[in-house]
């Protein structure tokens, strides 16, 4: 009963403490789907693949003349940062 009475304070301060790193984590604010639509908005036809990294979506596919196209999108403003076909 003691070791109950002391742990249960210990692990509600320990809660309290780990909640605001956790609450500080934020998602993009162009999440994957926006990051699919301005790609394709930009002539993807085809996406093969797509990754947050860098600081960035990077999408990588196909457009419409069956070329390989690079776009990335910065995740803040949704705004297309470079293009490259090949």
């Amino acid at each position: 009963m003691i070791v109950a009475r002391t742990l249960a304070p210990a692990l509600a301060l320990a809660a309290l403490f780990a909640v605001p790193a956790y609450a500080q984590t934020q998602a993009p604010a162009t999440g994957i789907d926006d990051a699919l639509r301005i790609a394709r908005d930009n002539g993807v036809a085809h996406v093969t693949k797509i990754e947050l990294d860098d600081a960035k979506w990077e999408v990588e596919g196909m457009n419409a003349a069956q070329r390989k196209i690079e776009i990335d999108i910065d995740p803040a403003t949704g705004k297309v940062l470079k293009t490259d076909t090949r």
